[in-house]
């Protein structure tokens, strides 16, 4: 009997591992989303971010290149922190099936096998831990692997394997508490740490939380808390040391963190005030947030009316003792107040209120639901009085469309007080009341089945109406998505990445490249700003856009001229003839749908050169012009400025307050008539973000760039120019001009040549030394008295270990972000070799965790097997 309950339980595992791809391959089918139709996934940060990571790990694994350093991530960073927060996922070895210009479909495929095996490992919970193979244990599965949480967040695909393993951690704290074997429980929780550390660290959270239930509830059944501290003292001991096993990755993560914009934290995140209100009911019913609501929505707690409804049953219900029922509303109760409460919401979010995507914890809210709804059925819900029968269903009923009516009072109350609470409730409203009337219907549905059927008719009608109810949600959650276009984006990427070869570090050199235009943008519904271009096409670019991203290194860009959305991306647009000096790029592509175009970069000077210690004095301010103006007289000390300020001739401002009838706030409308006074480039620079870049035109043409970058700050080219030249700039903005300090200057073309003749006698020659695994660069430069320090165009990072002449040296900080090198005089040879900060003694503390756990593992077993033995001994007579 043994043997056959062991081959049910396998067998219900397999069978919902079988059922939950059916079901999103039905989804995907009903789309025509990859690899059943041509719709793709490119849409948010699967497009921006995904996507291009997953090719660059195809290509690392292709080519069995695998450095701990990438120059591909805007000007270069340690891959460490990127590859734990994005790629450390098992399932994204798939990739290595298909094709570069395939990876749109890999990504369809790994969410569909992540969903599959969030279905399996339930699965084996449910069996586990109510000790039954029933087979209805594979349907409050997939209401767990098809919940909310998944169906509105499935292409942030790194979140779900932290659902895969969350059955697992409970089924091995459940393994702990009653028969005091930690093993499961510690490789689990060390599983869901590496594959993504952020969610990980919310399991731990939820850990502790599930370990008191049922400890608490442990303790009840057998008597007595006689075990009660063994047990404390095996959670603490085996939790501590499975995070501590995880600190090869965690510990160098945490370095890379800090120096991210996530180090900083804002008071107003840890304010005790609500973070939603009533609409938070709406969520429990199907179609209640789809991809249009991404970014700010309600807790998305959807796991089907059965679940709902038996969870509700479970308090009620005759069979659990009041122990039980209030710590499962303890539980929920403390889930429930984690995303409620700001403070709370904050600290389960590792400090750091979600930038979009809110409520990432609300899945584990999900999971003790549907073990509270199995146990309920388990009990047999009929067994509840008639009155709760009716009582419950009329409830859900009244909380459902009540939530639904304070959207719409609620958005009468913000409208014209909060664009952002707005925004909200109109994107709730858009949906809501169709979800409404169908959740109700399938409310009632539900509760006639489960409380007015046979138990045989009870079980099919439950099943279909769970596998409708799950597809149901999920085709509508993807119903405002905006698919990505995959024969075009196929085309595109095999055309694109032929043109880009030419320029992808073919002869080992080390150089930049500004990719002007591309030709993937087609394959995009939506706005793609190519920021991880670089990282697809395995090339050296300037922009980046990742959690990750270095802030000094974005800062310094930024105070630089260059074009930053926000604390995770920067752009090129802003490059001028010094950052392009600066940043070592040698090359903009201009790409056709035939073939591209490289335009040499006249300021290019290799990576690096050697300069005087007036680089090391100058300090970046906001003023990117002012900064320019100060690193040129750096490098090359003249009396007369660079930068030469055009002289304003008249500035027309026309007030418009609605552009084609849409309000604009926008609403300063320039004729700006200048007289240029030098030969060279001319750059617009307005410091606080108040214009509109897309209206920008210089004497009718329009000069606006190619990322979107109204509001923000960015050096704009406004074209060449010759002195005495009169032009006319056209823009949008908020303010008349002199209220925000607009500056347009013109580089002095013939001065800045000579600068780049004095750069250019000291230039660094570096190439890349070949390797699987190491990041080496070597190149020689000549030192002299006035030039005795070596600049590079790479980000300072303390993993940089530099050796001159080969004698070690400290590398240190230029320009805030940039690394500079001590030289001798006369001629460096240079050696840059990359080392993992905090890698040698994340990988000591975790060999140190992992065979500590090993030793105590087997003396905890050594000790419950003697305890066992004595208890089965005989006793001897007197």
């Amino acid at each position: 009997m043994e043997k056959i309950s062991r081959q049910r339980l396998w067998q219900n595992t397999g069978l919902a591992w079988g059922i939950g791809l059916m079901v999103v391959s039905a989804v995907f089918m009903y789309w025509h989303v990859t690899p059943f139709g041509n719709h793709s996934l490119m849409m948010s940060d699967m497009g921006t971010q995904y996507i291009p990571l997953l090719t660059a790990l195809r290509h690392a694994l292709r080519y069995q290149v695998f450095h701990f350093y990438t120059f591909s991530a805007s000007l270069g960073s340690g891959l460490v922190p990127m590859v734990a927060y994005y790629l450390l996922s098992p399932f994204n070895l798939l990739v290595v099936f298909f094709g570069a210009s395939q990876i749109p479909i890999a990504a369809s495929v790994i969410i569909m096998v992540k969903i599959a095996t969030i279905a399996a490992t339930m699965t084996w919970y449910l069996q586990k831990h109510f000790h039954t193979t029933r087979r209805m244990t594979v349907v409050f599965a997939l209401a767990f692997s098809f919940c909310g949480f998944v169906a509105v967040n499935d292409f942030d695909l790194m979140w779900l394997d932290s659902l895969v393993l969350l059955p697992l951690v409970a089924a091995g704290l459940d393994s702990l508490v009653t028969d005091g074997r930690p093993v499961l429980f510690f490789g689990s929780l060390l599983a869901s740490i590496l594959t993504n550390y952020y969610l990980g660290y919310m399991t731990c959270l939820f850990s502790v939380l599930y370990f008191a239930y049922v400890l608490y509830n442990w303790s009840g059944r057998t008597g007595g808390i006689r075990h009660w501290g063994n047990r404390v003292v095996r959670f603490g001991i085996t939790g501590v040391l499975s995070g501590l096993s995880a600190a090869v990755i965690l510990i160098p993560t945490g370095l890379g963190m800090l120096l991210t914009a996530k180090s900083t934290t804002d008071s107003l995140n840890f304010r005790l005030v609500p973070e939603f209100g009533a609409e938070f009911f709406t969520q429990f019913g199907v179609g209640a947030t789809n991809y249009s609501q991404r970014l700010m929505h309600a807790p998305t707690v959807f796991v089907t009316s059965a679940v709902a409804l038996l969870t509700l049953a479970y308090f009620v219900h005759p069979q659990f003792t009041r122990r039980q029922k209030w710590s499962a509303f303890a539980l929920m109760l403390a889930l429930f107040l984690s995303m409620w409460l700001r403070l709370f919401n904050t600290i389960w979010h590792l400090m750091q209120a979600p930038a979009g995507f809110p409520f990432r914890n609300v899945f584990f809210f999900s999971f003790v639901m549907v073990m509270l709804g199995f146990a309920t059925w388990q009990a047999e819900p009929r067994r509840l009085a008639r009155r709760w029968q009716l009582i419950l269903p009329s409830f859900q009923v009244i909380t459902l469309v009540g939530g639904a009516a304070s959207v719409h009072v609620m958005l009468k109350l913000v409208t014209g007080r909060s664009a952002k609470l707005t925004r909200y409730f109109a994107g709730i409203q858009q949906v809501h009341w169709q979800s409404v009337w169908l959740s109700v219907v399938y409310l009632l549905l539900t509760a006639a089945v489960i409380f007015g059927t046979q138990r045989l008719w009870r079980r099919w009608g439950l099943s279909l109406l769970v596998v409708t109810e799950v597809a149901g949600n999920f085709i509508l959650a993807m119903g405002t998505s905006q698919f990505g276009d995959q024969r075009a984006y196929a085309q595109a990427y095999q055309a694109e990445n032929r043109q880009m070869a030419t320029v992808n570090d073919p002869d080992g050199q080390l150089y930049r490249v500004q990719n002007d235009n591309t030709l993937i943008n087609r394959a995009f519904q939506g706005k793609y700003n190519n920021y991880n271009d670089s990282l697809a096409f395995n090339f050296h670019g300037v922009a980046g856009y990742s959690s990750t991203l270095n802030e000094n290194t974005r800062a310094t860009l930024e105070q630089l001229g260059l074009f930053s959305d926000n604390v995770r991306r920067i752009g090129d647009v802003g490059l001028t003839p010094l950052t392009e000096l600066l940043l070592g790029v040698k090359d903009t592509v201009h790409l056709t749908a035939g073939s591209g175009r490289t335009t040499p970069s006249p300021s290019y000077s290799g990576m690096g050169f050697a300069v005087s210690s007036a680089l090391s004095t100058v300090q970046l301010t906001s003023d990117a012009l002012e900064n320019q103006e100060s690193i040129m007289q750096a490098l090359r000390p003249q009396r007369q400025a660079y930068f030469a300020q055009t002289k304003q001739l008249r500035d027309q401002v026309k007030v418009v307050q609605t552009v084609k009838g849409v309000k604009t706030k926008y609403h300063d409308h320039h004729v700006l008539k200048l007289r240029i006074t030098a030969n060279g480039p001319t750059y617009l620079w307005a410091p606080t973000g108040k214009t509109k870049y897309s209206t920008m035109a210089v004497n009718g043409t329009s000069v606006k760039p190619l990322t979107n970058a109204n509001g923000k700050t960015a050096l704009l080219r406004l074209g060449d120019f010759h002195a005495g030249q009169i032009i006319t700039v056209t823009f949008a903005a908020k303010y008349p001009l002199a209220l925000y300090h607009t500056e347009v200057k013109t580089l002095r073309q013939t001065q800045f040549d000579q600068l780049l003749q004095t750069v250019r006698q000291q230039q660094f020659k570096v190439h890349t030394v070949a390797s699987h695994f190491k990041t080496q660069l070597q190149g020689q430069v000549t030192g002299t008295p006035s030039h005795h320090e070596l600049y590079l165009s790479i980000p300072y990072d303390t993993g940089w270990q530099a050796t001159v002449n080969g004698n070690r040296v400290q590398p240190r900080k230029l320009l805030n972000g940039l690394m500079g090198v001590p030289l001798q005089n006369g001629k460096n040879h240079v050696t840059l070799i990359y080392h993992v900060p905090g890698g040698r003694l994340g990988a000591v503390v975790s060999l140190v965790s992992l065979v500590s756990f090993g030793g105590l593992a087997y003396w905890w077993r050594a000790g419950e097997a003697g305890k066992r033995r004595r208890s089965h001994a005989p006793k001897e007579k007197a």
